[in-house]
């Protein structure tokens, strides 16, 4: 009987095809002489212009899968294809150009950035490093990025101690977007920010997907987060894939119990006595 984690993906049954497609994604890690199968046979796609999430615990996989979708650490086994380009194969040059249209937000936007960087040098960086772009130009980009994630252009003078945590988030996804990639990889973007901030963060990459045409591969934890933001879910449980499909399908009607479970354990606000 064929797993969950090696099944057609919802785009592959509609004849689409993928932005991002990750093919019996393996990772094994060795230590103290023991194997640990971080990930195990992990299969998924990802449409242009969708949001695919990838749910479960800590511990689960999902930001190994994140990590390796983003080449940060090596597959044992299994392709990561780019807009049918295989970027498993990919090495020097060639990765760095691939990587200009793929970039990853991370969980905690306090040690993302430097602290002795101003926020205009967090921005430029990724021209610095990319292009060939210099002087009244970058200061010209690092301004319109600030201004895409709603924040004033004297911040750039600032330094991160000096701004909110859902402020340095906003920093982030700016560095992040800054040579227009075509896809965001979100790996537990607001778990690090109060509530509120968090519900500010989602609002803003909801919108900010509409105007950049963007599309992402959004890892958390939080199921309620993830049924209001994702098209699609993957559900996963020590390093497999359980379940996936439409986001309100599998919320609605999910068939394995540990979906089931991660779901029943939502809290429910109750509603008040009439």
């Amino acid at each position: 009987m064929s797993s969950l984690a090696t099944m057609p993906s919802i785009e592959a049954a509609a004849g689409a095809k993928p932005l991002l497609s990750a093919r019996h994604l393996t990772k094994v890690f060795h230590t103290g002489g023991q194997e640990f199968r971080a990930v195990d046979d992990v299969s998924l796609s990802v449409g242009h212009g969708k949001v695919l999430g990838i749910v479960g615990e800590s511990g689960s996989g999902k930001s190994t899968v994140a990590r390796m979708v983003m080449r940060l650490i090596e597959p044992t086994s299994g392709t990561v294809m780019f807009d049918g380009d295989d970027l498993t194969a990919k090495t020097g040059e060639a990765l760095r150009r691939m990587r200009r249209n793929m970039q990853i937000v991370f969980q905690n936007p306090h040690s993302a950035l430097n602290p002795r960087d101003t926020i205009g040098d967090a921005i430029a960086e990724p021209f610095l490093v990319q292009t060939r772009v210099r002087g009244s130009e970058l200061d010209r980009k690092v301004e319109e990025l600030l201004d895409i994630v709603s924040l004033p252009k004297t911040f750039k003078y600032r330094y991160p101690h000096e701004l909110s945590g859902g402020q340095k988030q906003r920093v982030c996804i700016a560095r992040a977007v800054a040579l227009e990639p075509r896809l965001l990889v979100l790996d537990e973007p607001t778990s690090a920010l109060d509530v509120s901030v968090q519900a500010q963060i989602i609002m803003f990459l909801q919108d900010l997907r509409a105007r950049l045409n963007l599309t992402y591969l959004f890892i958390s934890h939080n199921l309620a987060v993830v049924r209001h933001l994702c098209d699609d879910v993957v559900v996963m449980n020590k390093g497999a894939v359980v379940e996936s499909g439409p986001t309100e399908a599998v919320f609605k009607s999910p068939r394995n119990a540990y979906t089931r479970q991660l779901i029943e354990s939502v809290p429910r606000i109750p509603r008040p006595a009439s």
